[in-house]
């Protein structure tokens, strides 16, 4: 088992830090509101501190972003490794997303601009990070084609159910 130096482990922290302040505040303000100065204030850095570990605001956001969603991904691949009928898996998945949104509240907001677009937000940002969002609807889109392929759902297109 790898050994984490003092320097790795203070750095995790940092960056768990200003991901969770990042989150709070988007949650508060919207994503195209939120401003590095409010971020690096919530977590109780300086500004320029936030530089160390993110190259940019588009940065934090992917990065803080990515791993909130490898959360969602994994409840919901645990989700779909029990073998149901389409209709309680569907209830399960929706149980299961419902959870983790009610547990990780300030990422609601954050996903829901990354997924549905952020009104206030520019076009181009929301395209920079749909990357997040579409590895859930490819996960989705497998699980409806897998059950259009055992006869569960009428012939439909499983990509326009999984959005």
């Amino acid at each position: 088992m790898p050994t984490v130096s003092k320097e790795e482990l203070v750095e995790g922290f940092r960056v768990q830090t200003i991901q969770e302040a990042a989150l709070r505040v988007i949650s508060r303000r919207g994503l195209a509101a939120a401003t590095m100065q409010e971020i690096a204030a919530e977590a109780g850095v300086a500004k320029g501190t936030i530089y160390l570990y993110f190259k940019n605001r588009d940065d934090l956001v992917q990065r803080t972003a990515d791993v909130a969603v490898s959360q969602l991904l994994e409840t919901l691949e645990t989700t779909l490794a029990s073998p149901r009928p389409l209709p309680q898996q569907l209830r399960a998945l929706i149980e299961a997303k419902l959870r983790f949104f009610d547990t990780h509240r300030e990422f609601f907001r954050l996903y829901l601009s990354l997924s549905q677009g952020d009104a206030d937000s520019p076009a181009q940002a929301r395209r920079r990070h749909r990357p997040q969002y579409q590895l859930y609807l490819d996960r989705m889109t497998v699980f409806f084609r897998e059950a259009g392929e055992h006869g569960e759902l009428e012939p439909l297109d499983p990509f326009r159910l999984a959005r």
